[in-house]
């Protein structure tokens, strides 16, 4: 794994310095922070590296307007490293994190991040979540070498950072169905050592749901530890599958089309959690799809599904790249025959499946309110329309079999669709 030391504990800040020195010795350390982060851990941060004797430079983003994980924030950090061979500290959660991740990569340099919430499991992934032209995607980069959290600091953190990576964490339960699905088609088979990486922390964190919610200390560092894991997975793996399904899909979309709540970006997690709730739902309406009257034959043409995919993207280059993804897993004729009698032959194992990974809709449902986190489209200034339109651009933009693919090689997709009007 890239990542070689982590520390998780109460007064970790503290170790900052002596952390660094370990790991990359008396190397000169770019701060990267925002307004936000310098206040939550800043001073703490500079004092420990500066005793460690690191000689320190900064650049510090604007906290309003918030940073952006895209070319433009990565040109930025990826210009003051180059200025001298300093080592960065991001001090910040998942977009400072993605852009420094990116920019250290780009010079091949290791990097150190410290944390200031418990909001998302990218902290310790492999590749960094940026906006490219527009496109949402995921950039190949190195995870950090070295990943330090103040448990003390991750208690202080804004309820609704903590609430969304309380979401992010829950997406783990959707995105493992979706994986137990691609392996029963054997598209992508499951490595246990990697899925348990993933999916014991993450049930220790549902039982600790309550404990999360009063914010109780140990609690928030299993969450952390949970996060931090499945970015282990991902960096074992070098691919987001065992963290990742249709629930970020749908957040990919929302994400390209800058979707926003009082004049703010809605955070990753907080679209993740209703993408998570919104393919919970989807994975009981299987349930009640009747196999028998699912007909082997016909399906879309090719023709007319590069048409809806260039009428969804507006942007021509975003449209021109969901066309070659599209295409990739587009099948059509016998190929798609022959999908459908696989689909069907393992639907009575899968719909077992759905109950012995997926906690209850209703239960699963009270945990996010519980925790703060989003449940329906309009909680994050979205609507049933607007639900409806992501999860159809979600199962176009990437090549990863989900639930959503299962649902369109069936022909009720738009079944799917309708159904959300009950979640």
């Amino acid at each position: 794994m890239d990542t070689k030391i982590s520390v998780v504990e109460n007064g970790a800040l503290k170790r900052v310095g002596k952390v660094f020195a370990e790991a990359f010795g008396q190397t000169p350390a770019l701060l990267v922070a925002d307004g936000n982060t310098l206040k939550a851990g800043g001073f703490e941060t500079l004092r420990s590296l500066k005793e460690a004797g690191i000689v320190v430079r900064q650049y510090i983003f604007p906290s309003n307007p918030q940073p952006y994980a895209d070319e433009y924030a990565i040109q930025i950090v990826h210009e003051t490293l180059k200025q001298d061979n300093s080592i960065a500290v991001v001090l910040g959660s998942g977009t400072l994190n993605d852009i420094t991740k990116r920019a250290s990569s780009e010079l091949d340099r290791p990097y150190m991040v410290v944390a200031t919430a418990p909001s998302v499991d990218g902290y310790t992934s492999y590749g960094a979540a940026v906006s490219i032209g527009g496109f949402k995607q995921t950039l190949p980069c190195a995870a950090p070498l070295v990943v330090l959290a103040d448990t003390k600091v991750l208690c202080k953190a804004p309820t609704d950072m903590t609430a969304s990576g309380f979401g992010d964490c829950m997406a783990k339960f959707t995105a493992g169905m979706d994986w137990i699905l691609a392996d029963l088609l054997g598209v992508h088979p499951i490595r246990k050592d990697v899925w348990d990486m993933v999916q014991t922390p993450l049930r220790k964190v549902y039982k600790k749901r309550s404990s999360i919610a009063r914010r109780e200390a140990s609690a928030i560092g299993i969450l952390f530890d949970a996060l931090s894991a499945s970015g282990f997975a991902m960096q074992i793996m070098h691919d987001s599958r065992p963290a990742s399904g249709a629930e970020h899909l749908i957040s990919h979309v929302w994400e390209m089309e800058h979707l926003s709540k009082d004049g703010l970006p809605v955070s990753h997690g907080f679209k993740v959690a209703v993408g998570t709730m919104t393919i919970r739902y989807l994975y009981d309406q299987l349930k009640m799809v009747d196999i028998n009257s699912i007909s082997l034959i016909g399906g879309e043409s090719w023709a007319d599904r590069e048409r809806a995919v260039r009428s969804f993207f507006k942007d021509p280059k975003v449209a021109e790249q969901t066309v070659v993804i599209a295409k990739k897993k587009f099948l059509e004729g016998e190929a798609l025959s022959k999908r459908r009698e696989t689909l069907l032959s393992i639907f009575p194992t899968l719909i077992k499946r759905i109950d012995e990974q997926l906690p209850p809709y209703a239960e699963l449902k009270e945990a996010m309110r519980m925790n703060g986190a989003p449940v329906s489209p309009e909680d994050i200034a979205s609507n049933l329309e607007g639900l409806r339109h992501a999860v159809t651009g979600a199962q176009m933009i990437r090549d990863r079999y989900t639930v959503l693919d299962l649902f369109y090689e069936l022909g009720i997709f738009d079944q799917a669709l309708e159904s959300l009007q009950l979640m």
